[in-house]
């Protein structure tokens, strides 16, 4: 089992990475007039060492797992932990590109905290179940022990041999079981907290996901904002495309979000222009104005700074928010449509056979509802700041990040099953973002081999949930650690 799971993950890890590198070629026509670069490809160092961390991973926890279980009878519990450790240990330092070990680690961190989160939930849940369950049970058996003894004063009077017969008692009134109830104070206090518990569990279903995302989104706002430094080049890059703002600022959409940042931290007058300047003629004065300028229009004056970068065409913010929500829908396409295909087509290939008009209608307005609620995240964090302004009086670090928490409520327009895959991402991204900017701050320092600890205890939470309570796991997800992983 260890080694056909080695071989078959190194196979399988190879071949797909060397696949995915001839995307790009494919769709260029290079493969066609250069075939060498599909040998190039598969024989490439990046290509064989994420073969070799995917076997080592797999083939390193089953062989743990198989030994701990021949060597000691202990809990299935310890034993899937402890192979999962392992598995990350040996596994994490054989991939030699760093920006993917950094991403693998994310999401694997991302994914224990979700479910190690679930199973604590779950289990608080059970606790609070059967507690009620007790004190029900202790209520119906007082009960039952009335009518027990009302039906034998009623059914089966006593008769003394010595006595002449008593004179017939009236009826004994039987209170039935679900008449009855419990009437010590102990026992109703203890069931009115377990109904409180039970209505904070149902709070937390409902509202915890949505809390995250706003809570992790305003984080990522402030560091976008006034940090921009500290962001990776690629997720900057993201961000700016994302938002549509590489449409005003083509290649500069990151100078445009530091001159805002810039002008509430040092600006004079609280992010306000100037009563005798127009808007092009105080831009030319920030210091990436070379940047900024090309999108300025002349004879436009807006009241501050960040309104005539944001929507520098109009001075009317009600109307630059729609043109942000314009500019983001489409961006969002491109994104989700592609990406809820592929999740089509891997996962759910049997809707698509079976009734293939449904599957699509379904993936058309899954997409477009994700798209709606990227627009309106972007809107409602570039253009809130409008709105704050206009009640303030002023711009400020702490009106960037209120509306970062709006912002973030519009995942409330989202699936409520993606809610928590979209507010773990973005927790994730934001703890990355406020930890980065704390060691430029010098608040703390990096932690040495702290990317092989979390990934081993990410391994190690893992797969003791998905050995022991696969139930904690989505479906989708527990399909993709079956096919990785396998039934051991």
């Amino acid at each position: 089992n260890c080694t056909r799971g080695f071989v078959k993950a190194f196979l399988v890890g190879w071949a797909v990475k060397g696949a995915l590198d001839m995307v790009p070629h494919v769709l260029s026509l290079r493969l066609f007039k250069q075939p060498s670069l599909l040998v190039r490809s598969l024989r490439s160092r990046d290509t064989l060492s994420f073969a070799a961390f995917l076997s080592a991973l797999i083939g390193s926890y089953k062989g743990a797992l198989c030994l701990l279980r021949r060597m000691h009878a202990g809990s299935e519990y310890v034993h899937s932990m402890v192979a999962g450790v392992v598995a990350g240990l040996v596994a994490i330092k054989l991939d030699r590109n760093r920006a993917r070990r950094a991403a693998v680690t994310l999401y694997m961190v991302s994914r224990a905290l979700q479910y190690g989160a679930v199973w604590l939930f779950n289990r608080w849940a059970a606790h609070v179940q059967e507690e009620e369950d007790g004190l029900r049970g202790r209520s119906l058996k007082r009960a039952h022990s009335a009518v027990t003894v009302g039906q034998q004063t009623q059914d089966k009077p006593r008769f003394s041999r010595l006595q002449p017969m008593s004179p017939p008692q009236p009826p004994v009134r039987v209170q039935w079981a679900e008449d009855t109830v419990d009437t010590s104070q102990e026992a109703k206090r203890r069931m009115l907290h377990v109904q409180r518990l039970k209505q904070v569990m149902r709070w937390v279903r409902a509202c915890a996901p949505t809390a995250l995302m706003s809570a992790s989104v305003g984080v990522i706002v402030y560091v976008l904002f006034f940090h921009t430094d500290v962001l990776p080049r690629g997720y900057l890059g993201f961000l700016s495309r994302a938002s549509g703002y590489e449409l005003l600022y083509p290649r500069h959409a990151a100078s445009a979000l530091k001159s805002v940042g810039h002008e509430v931290l040092h600006g004079a007058s609280g992010g306000r222009i100037p009563p005798d300047m127009t808007t092009k003629q105080y831009i030319a004065t920030l210091p990436l104005a070379a940047h900024l300028l090309p999108a300025a229009n002349d004879g436009i004056r807006h009241d501050y700074v960040a309104c005539g970068i944001f929507h520098p065409h109009t001075t009317s913010c009600s109307h630059g928010a729609l043109a942000t929500v314009l500019q983001s829908l489409p961006v969002a396409l491109r994104i989700y449509a592609p990406l809820n295909a592929s999740v089509l087509l891997l996962f759910k290939r049997r809707q698509l056979l079976t009734n293939p008009r449904r599957a699509l209608a379904k993936l058309a307005l899954s997409s477009m509802r994700s798209s709606v609620f990227f627009a309106l995240m972007v809107a409602g964090i570039i253009n809130g700041s409008c709105a704050v302004r206009a009640v303030v009086g002023r711009d400020s670090v702490a009106g960037y990040v209120a509306t970062g928490l709006v912002g973030g409520l519009a995942v409330l327009v989202e699936q409520p099953s993606r809610r928590v895959e979209l507010a773990m991402y973005c927790f994730l991204r934001a703890v990355e973002n406020a930890w980065d900017v704390g060691v430029r701050k010098g608040l703390w320092r990096n932690v040495r081999h702290a990317e092989v600890a979390l990934f081993s205890a990410a391994m190690g939470v893992l797969m003791t949930i998905y050995q022991n309570d696969p139930a904690t796991i989505s479906l989708t997800y527990h399909s993709i650690l079956t096919r990785v992983f396998g039934k051991n």
